[in-house]
């Protein structure tokens, strides 16, 4: 995999940081949520100490700073950034670049690896220590008491994942609202699946359509036209570190049956196909399906020898507090402004048919102008309800489960939103206990896009 232009992505993402700079917050674990770009204030003592002795005297002390705060991860990164937009030492500015560029990149286009000896355990044992070794959410369904033994040196994590399940004849799924890796016993595998960095493109089906030219044959004969064209669907899986906000038409770039023919089909002529539009755009998601047209030449191939391919992929890098209302609850039709949008908080209620659910009431009204040779921005209309976040004095978000109303006009939105502390589709209890609520929140989005190359071996052809 690689990237557009990293040096471009690294300046989006600093410009970014510095767009919100003192306006962040670190939130507790609830909805999904991309990580902060920058910390309000000060981290705990170990993390400041070692930013501090990046400016040390001795050049020991500051490559193990370096050593220190690379090992501390995403954990140290909105600290880290902080610092880096107001310290005047030139020697921390230096190193604080390097490693926040490098940290960026890592957490945005490395897939996080595994490392495990796992010798006669379950499954489920075995992917509750992938957990704790990600911090990734996973859930485990029908449990197994068959014994199994893997090991796993820098694995990256969808392939060791899809080890074990494959293995346990369990399949994977992230098809769900959050970012929750689930696994169930299913008695399924999905052998045709591809990885590229922190994402997992997994091959679903192929829709076959042959037709034959029934008129305007030559009597001479020779022209009789016999064609087929296929479908293949596929979905683009990413890690839980990885919201994704939108992908793009795929563009083939090989495409090979196993008797050694084509199957691409025509290209556009201005490459229309793969430059226009994404999938999903503006929804936060960790699943995204999309297809990709084939062109069978050949009625003896059977199978689809190698399919190359790229994507770019949109995805959400870091939040900011654009709007923040505190006590939401006393809050009667009062209006407040962000950057980029406008919000009336109508009323936050109590839900008085569910315990602990809240009904918040608002109108967002888009503070970017409308091209008027394109109308009205419907993908912005399509996300602001999922920027709205409701959270009790700790910080804990409540889950959101939609719309419940809305009545879109031009550049604004009125809608009815309801909050609850679980996950009431999964039946799963909340891992928060939560509070009154305390803040109603006006998230922006920021974000960057990756190019994806991808490649699938051996699929049969129908």
């Amino acid at each position: 995999m690689r990237t557009t232009t990293i040096t471009a992505v690294f300046g989006l993402l600093i410009v970014a940081t510095c767009a919100v700079a003192g306006k962040e917050r670190y939130y507790a674990p609830g909805a999904p949520a991309a990580m902060p770009m920058v910390a309000e204030g000060p981290g705990d003592a170990a993390i400041e100490q070692m930013i501090k002795d990046l400016g040390a005297e001795d050049w020991r002390t500051r490559e193990q700073a370096g050593r220190d705060l690379a090992a501390k991860g995403e954990k140290a990164l909105p600290y880290m950034r902080r610092v880096l937009l107001s310290t005047d030492n030139p020697e921390v500015q230096r190193r604080l670049a390097v490693l926040v560029k490098r940290m960026d990149f890592d957490r945005l286009v490395a897939p996080k690896r595994v490392t495990l000896n796992a010798k006669d355990r379950t499954a489920k044992q075995i992917i509750d220590d992938i957990a704790k070794q990600t911090g990734y959410k996973m859930e485990f369904g029908e449990q197994s008491d068959a014994k199994h033994s893997f090991e796993f040196n820098n694995t990256p994590f969808w392939q060791a994942i899809d080890t074990i399940a494959n293995a346990a004849g369990f399949t994977v799924y992230t098809e769900y609202e959050d970012d929750t890796v689930r696994i169930y016993n299913q008695d399924a595998m999905n052998p045709y699946v591809a990885y590229a960095g922190p994402f997992r493109f997994l091959a679903t089906n192929i829709q076959s359509n042959r037709s034959v030219q029934l008129s305007n044959i030559s009597k001479r004969g020779g022209n009789e036209r016999v064609s087929e064209y296929m479908s293949l669907s596929f979905q683009v899986n990413s890690e839980p570190k990885n919201p994704m906000l939108g992908i793009s038409q795929p563009e083939l770039l090989v495409v090979t049956d196993n008797l050694g023919g084509t199957m691409l089909p025509p290209r556009d002529r201005n490459d229309f196909e793969y430059r226009s539009g994404y999938y999903n755009r503006g929804s936060r998601s960790h699943n995204m399906s999309m297809s990709a047209n084939l062109v069978r030449g050949d009625r003896g191939a059977t199978s689809i020898k190698t399919l190359k391919g790229r994507v770019r992929i949109e995805l959400l890098s870091g939040t900011s507090a654009e709007v923040v209302v505190t006590d939401p609850l006393k809050v009667k039709k009062q209006s407040f402004t962000g950057r980029t949008a406008d919000l009336e908080v109508t009323t936050v209620d109590p839900d008085a048919n569910n315990k602990e659910v809240y009904l918040v009431n608002v109108t967002a009204k888009s503070r970017i102008p409308v091209d008027p040779r394109r109308g009205d921005d419907y993908q912005w209309a399509s996300n602001i309800q999922q920027r709205i976040e409701l959270m009790d004095d700790k910080g804990n978000r409540y889950h959101n489960y939609g719309l419940q109303t809305s009545n879109h006009t031009p550049g604004g939105l009125q809608m009815t939103i309801m909050f609850g502390p679980n996950d009431r589709r999964t039946g799963q209890p909340g891992t928060v206990k939560l509070g009154a609520p305390a803040r109603l929140v006006l998230t922006e989005w920021h974000t960057v896009t990756h190019e994806v190359t991808f490649e699938f071996k051996d699929i049969p052809l129908p």
